[in-house]
């Protein structure tokens, strides 16, 4: 008499294995299988940004958006260099050349996404105050939920 049970093969080394192409793809999928990095990504495609920059824009504490990069670079995506005390991050060849081919198929969808035209308009603003001041200039530029939490602190809300 045949079981009933479907099989239970293991899928393969896939995981396990730390080179190759399909890890990698694997990798570079799961990094942008979210959206946060998705927005990340987005707003690096404009450039290399700041740390505070990228705060700014996409209204994410620095602890979130600095596990959020550390996936990207984890898959290959993203580069980063220090100046001082700041962080600048940039997208590398592949991270550009995948993002551009995989937001391609979606380009419709990006462009009806609320939160990443906002993101657009929050960057072109923060790239212009580049120009005026320091990256991290005398603008407060933590993200808004800060931004308040410090006022509730101080009794100012």
């Amino acid at each position: 008499m045949r079981s009933s049970k479907p099989s239970e093969t293991p899928i393969g080394p896939v995981r396990g294995t730390a080179r190759g192409p399909v890890p990698a793809l694997i990798r570079a999928a799961g990094a942008l299988a979210d959206g946060n990095r998705v927005r990340i990504v987005r707003a690096l495609a404009s450039g290399e940004l700041c740390v505070c920059e990228l705060c700014s824009v996409l209204d994410l504490t620095q602890s979130t958006l600095s596990t959020h990069l550390g996936v990207l670079r984890d898959a290959g995506l993203t580069l980063s260099r220090r100046q001082g005390k700041w962080s600048y991050h940039r997208l590398t060849p592949l991270g550009s050349s995948l993002t551009e081919a995989f937001f391609g198929c979606f380009v419709s969808a990006l462009a009806a996404d609320a939160r990443l035209r906002r993101d657009r308009r929050h960057l072109e603003r923060r790239l212009a105050q580049r120009e005026a001041e320091d990256c991290c200039g005398a603008a407060d530029n933590r993200p808004a939920a800060a931004r308040s939490s410090a006022r509730m602190r101080k009794g100012r809300l």
